[in-house]
């Protein structure tokens, strides 16, 4: 994952920089030179996969999402 990638993640999430740092449990600063970084380090991408996942579940627990769509939506969001 590259900054700019970790940038649109945040973004798609509709999060701010702060919201992005504290929920990946980085100070600010951190944050901002992932941002910047020609590659992102592995546990912070990581981290954002178990985000993601995390956020998806109350859709994925639904009685009327089959699952091929939850193992779609997993797709999109494992490298």
């Amino acid at each position: 994952m590259t900054g700019f990638e970790l940038r649109l993640w945040r973004k798609s999430l509709g999060w701010s920089r702060d919201r992005a740092a504290e929920e990946l449990g980085v100070c600010l600063r951190s944050y901002k030179d992932y941002e910047n970084a020609q590659e992102v380090r592995r546990a912070i991408v990581l981290a954002t996969i178990t985000l993601s996942v995390r956020g998806l579940m109350p859709v994925m627990s639904r009685p009327k999402i089959s699952k091929t769509k939850v193992l779609e939506m997993l797709q999109r969001i494992l490298p």
